[in-house]
């Protein structure tokens, strides 16, 4: 599949880092691997446990959908290895939970690909945050507008609340990371369009309380017919007592309007994330694995980003706040 392709390509790229052997159990994509992406035959298998006990491997990549994530996670537990999974790191809170539990026992890393966290925008908010550029935040709004997941017949279309659990996760991560700090309840309500193409709702308002008295707001319109003002990325605006921080397309922007004060529009440079030049997720998991650490994104950490997807689901479904605790 596509994200199978794509961390290959990843993989392979990196100096640090060898394809031992590739697990597909479908026929046809074995006979594309070979054919398309030059992995050798000796080199598939068609399943995990079966792999592991006849390579030597230091870590897993699961590429797999999230219903498949705990049954991945638990045989590379089984077989001593380390975990860097897509997200979600499940479709089930309850299954999630478990999966962090397991990895802890077995003494492995498991880490979850939370890309979005790792380029420019968000690490350069959250350092001028931290570094009081505006203040203590007080309110966070962040808007998406997207023609999103248009594919007939993908899960993503024919599944309920997928928009918020799919871009949600993103999303909500990124305001854990940048605001360093946790959210505590959450109250969503989602509905569709008339003309929208997802069987489930792809329109969304959400507000969240975050544990230091920070307002949160997400919305979001996922069949969108016009523009797409800054792509999956999202409009963001951080509201502070000197001024603004505002992601506005792909650009940073500090601003102060108020007449008392001195004005500003300043357009900021944001930092080099990765000059390296590799996969940042990746090379923080071998950082991680190198440095005997828990990776950044680790699965118990991603709990809470979790936490936030399924307590707005749950908001969305029996209409009332859900306190983020008594999930």
């Amino acid at each position: 599949g596509g994200r199978g392709r794509h961390w290959l390509k990843v993989c392979r790229e990196h100096p640090h880092v060898e394809v031992v052997a590739v697990v597909e159990p479908a026929v046809d994509n074995k006979k594309r691997a070979v054919d398309e992406l030059d992995v050798p035959s000796d080199h598939l298998y068609d399943d995990l446990a079966d792999a592991a006990s006849k390579v030597e491997a230091d870590f897993v990549v699961d590429v797999t959908p999230p219903v498949i994530h705990e049954r991945i996670a638990m045989a590379a537990f089984d077989s001593g290895l380390h975990v860097l999974g897509e997200k979600p790191l499940c479709d089930d809170y309850g299954a999630a939970r478990r999966i962090v539990a397991a990895g802890k026992a077995a003494g492995v890393r498991h880490m979850i690909a939370q890309n979005y966290r790792f380029n420019a925008l968000p690490r350069t908010t959250r350092r001028l945050l931290g570094e009081d550029r505006i203040g203590g935040v007080g309110q966070l709004d962040v808007s998406l507008y997207v023609d999103w997941a248009d594919n007939p017949g993908s899960h993503y279309v024919t599944e309920p609340y997928m928009f918020l659990t799919d871009m949600g996760i993103h999303h909500f991560d990124m305001m854990r990371y940048t605001l360093a700090a946790e959210p505590v309840s959450v109250q969503a309500i989602t509905w569709n369009l008339p003309w929208g193409w997802h069987q489930g709702d792809a329109c969304q308002l959400i507000h969240f309380e975050f544990e230091n008295g920070v307002a949160v707001t997400h919305r979001g319109i996922g069949c969108t017919m016009g523009h797409v003002p800054a792509g999956h990325n999202g409009e963001w605006r951080y509201e502070g007592p000197t001024g603004t921080l505002s992601w506005e397309g792909m650009d940073l922007y500090h601003t102060v309007k108020h007449k008392a004060d001195p004005q500003i529009r300043e357009q900021i440079s944001l930092d080099e994330p990765n000059p390296e030049g590799h996969n940042p997720v990746l090379s923080e998991f071998l950082a991680a694995l190198k440095e005997d650490r828990e990776p950044e994104c680790g699965a118990e950490d991603n709990l809470k980003s979790m936490s936030m997807v399924f307590g707005a689901v749950l908001s969305a479904k029996e209409g009332r706040r859900v306190q983020l605790s008594d999930l």
